[in-house]
């Protein structure tokens, strides 16, 4: 012991490990290869932890490999530095690399009790196999809810396209019996000499057709079927006959209920602006409407200011409008005052509910908000109420070449040769409409239920125009523009697609198979003849120059002597189909007249312009005339 303890701060004594070992042979082979091996195994782990961690870089415990392998590989040398002090003694760097080591261990050993917490929280195997099967179990019914819902939403796809379909069908067979309710209407308006009163019933009836037509078109502005969206459509328009125009439909509705109405005009406002006049006037009369409707006694007013004006670099100035509604009506409760603006809901009297459909304020505010402002309300129960919104519209200067059509009168005729107009239609009632508007102007008009029939009609007797249905029978409306459009005959004559459907896809595709125009149901008188004044180049007669070309002709005829009639034969003949009520036949043998001598022309222009207006008596008493 002494003698080790005086070696122990002193190597210079020591002497190689080896002979610690009496060199003997077997013995120092065995600790150089268990050493060696040692090493060998110590070194290989750091590469292979090393490995790992550059792969997963996500594990929370890569530090503490980094130590673990700086500890391996220190242990690896000092295994090497046993063999190395088998037969040198350099003691001093072997017990450096130990005290290297357990500096090492040291700091692992820290590391690895500071991560224990949150290696503990580690979920075991059997916890991990809970949570996979949970896992598992949630995938397959997160798959199945998919499924659902998948499901549901095909069912709600359809149910949708169904509802489309059925509003679609619904208002084209309301639309078919209203284009007769709302075409007679007009044609007796036009033809007819009528009484005060009969002349106020056909307006009460025109009215009433146009409301329900009004309401038709709520349900389908809301379901979004016309056009699949809402969208605006400004034009430049006379604001101050515009207002006039929705003053005095609700002036009338007013009266018949015996309140006060009273506008309030700012005197600032333009004269001209751009806007979608169709959709205002739908939102003014809405609100109006409404406000006339609740109200029983007292007034409702209807008030346009100008609140706001700017220009703009390009020197066009903006108007900010306020249009407000104030009645002394019912008034609406302050929890009402929210759900009025919702789709089908209705406050108020049970009986006045069951008057609208309660899209009425919905899709007011939707139009709006389109144009930037918002419906506001203001209201006292059994006071009356206060609506009112705001927008901004741009000044139209150009307004009056967008309104330059004024009222010329009644159309009874128009110059030129006799024009013939093929209608195609499988409702009687659609082709009667048309044909009672067209042949009192001086058309001829010819029928047919179905395309197959009308395209024979076509052959037979060269129409300048075709308004076809484009839903019949047999062959329907698009064969027959594409029959018309491919034929030799037919290449370049005049088409206009006429039909009740309210998908804006039926219209593109009309225009899409050669049709000229689009002409949707009920049919307006106006929109018709203008669309066949531009494709016929017409020019209209209308009854206020009726007078004038009177006595223009009677100045001619005074002016030629007999030689200038037809003989006796051709006057008798042309009073026997007067007396048989052959319109036909008349205009036909009045243009053989015309064509067979220039000095006939007069007479025949005349016989024409009464057969035309079926002025049969007229026309009698001139033939008879010439016949004494």
């Amino acid at each position: 012991m002494p003698t080790f303890l005086s070696y122990a701060f002193h190597s210079d004594g020591f002497i190689p490990h080896g002979h610690c070992y009496l060199w003997k042979t077997g013995l120092v082979w065995l600790h150089i290869i268990s050493d060696a091996t040692i090493a060998f195994a110590y070194y290989s782990i750091p590469f292979l932890l090393i490995y790992f961690i550059s792969k997963r870089q996500d594990v929370p415990f890569n530090r503490v490999f980094m130590l673990f392998g700086a500890f391996i590989i220190a242990c690896g040398s000092g295994h090497l530095m046993d063999i190395w002090t088998l037969w040198h003694p350099d003691y001093w760097i072997s017990g450096c690399i130990k005290a290297l080591t357990a500096i090492i261990s040291i700091y692992t050993a820290f590391a690895l009790i500071s991560l224990m917490p949150q290696a503990l929280t580690l979920p075991s195997p059997a916890q991990l196999e809970t949570i996979n099967r949970a896992l598992s179990t949630e995938i397959v019914e997160r798959k199945r809810i998919e499924k659902e819902l998948r499901q549901a939403q095909e069912v709600a796809q359809n149910s949708s396209h169904a509802k489309s379909e059925f509003l679609a069908n619904m208002s084209h067979e309301l639309r078919t019996p209203l284009n007769g309710i709302l075409g007679y209407t007009q044609i007796l308006q036009r033809t007819e000499s009528l009484s005060e009163k009969g002349r106020k019933g056909l307006g009460v009836i025109y009215q009433c057709g146009s409301h329900l037509l009004t309401l038709i078109n709520d349900v389908l502005d809301l379901s979004k079927i016309e056009a699949r969206k809402l969208e605006l459509h400004p034009v430049d328009f006379y604001l101050p006959a515009f207002i006039d125009s929705v003053t005095e439909i609700c002036r009338i509705r007013a009266e018949q209920k015996v309140i006060a109405f009273e506008a309030q005009l700012d005197p600032d406002l333009p004269t001209g602006i751009h806007a979608d006049e169709k959709r205002l006037r739908q939102v003014l009369i809405n609100l109006l409407s409404n406000a006339i409707k609740f109200t029983n006694e007292g007034s409702v007013s209807f008030k346009v200011h100008v609140i706001g004006k700017e220009s703009n670099p390009n020197k066009q100035t903006k108007y900010k409008i306020r249009f407000q509604v104030i009645d002394t009506g019912t008034g609406i409760k302050s929890e009402q005052a929210e759900k009025i603006f919702q789709p089908f809901e209705q406050v108020g009297n049970q009986k006045r509910q069951s008057e609208g459909t309660g899209l009425g304020l919905a899709i007011s505010q939707k139009i709006v908000l389109l144009m930037g402002g918002q419906i506001q309300v203001q209201s006292t129960l059994g006071k009356g109420s206060t609506f009112w919104f705001e927008a901004e519209f741009p000044e139209s200067k150009d307004w009056a070449k967008v309104s330059r059509v004024v009222d010329q009168g009644t159309i009874i005729g128009y110059l030129g040769q006799r024009r013939t107009i093929l209608i195609a239609d499988d409702k009687w009632e659609n082709r009667s409409v048309i044909v009672n508007l067209l042949e009192p102007v001086g058309f001829t008009v010819v029928e047919a239920s179905q395309g197959q029939e009308a395209w024979e009609e076509a052959l037979a007797h060269k129409p300048d125009l075709v308004i076809t249905d484009l839903v019949m029978p047999i062959l329907d409306g698009f064969e027959l523009i594409h029959r018309l459009r491919q034929s030799e005959q037919f290449p370049k004559i005049a088409v206009i697609a006429s039909s009740a459907s309210v998908f804006a896809i039926d219209q593109h595709k009309s225009i899409d198979v050669g049709a000229d125009a689009f002409l949707p149901k009920p049919v307006e008188a106006e929109v018709l003849l203008e669309m066949l004044r531009q494709f016929l180049q017409l020019k209209w007669i209308f009854d206020n120059q009726v007078d004038a070309i009177k006595k223009d002709q009677s100045d001619a005829l005074q002016q030629s002597n007999e030689e200038i009639c037809p003989d006796q034969e051709i006057l008798q003949e042309l009073l026997e189909l007067v007396q048989d009520g052959d319109i036909q036949n008349i205009l036909q043998l009045a243009d053989k007249l015309s064509a067979s001598d220039e000095k006939l022309n007069v007479f025949a222009q005349h016989l024409v312009q009464l057969a035309s207006n079926f002025q049969l008596k007229r026309l009698a008493t001139f033939i008879e005339k010439y016949i004494n």
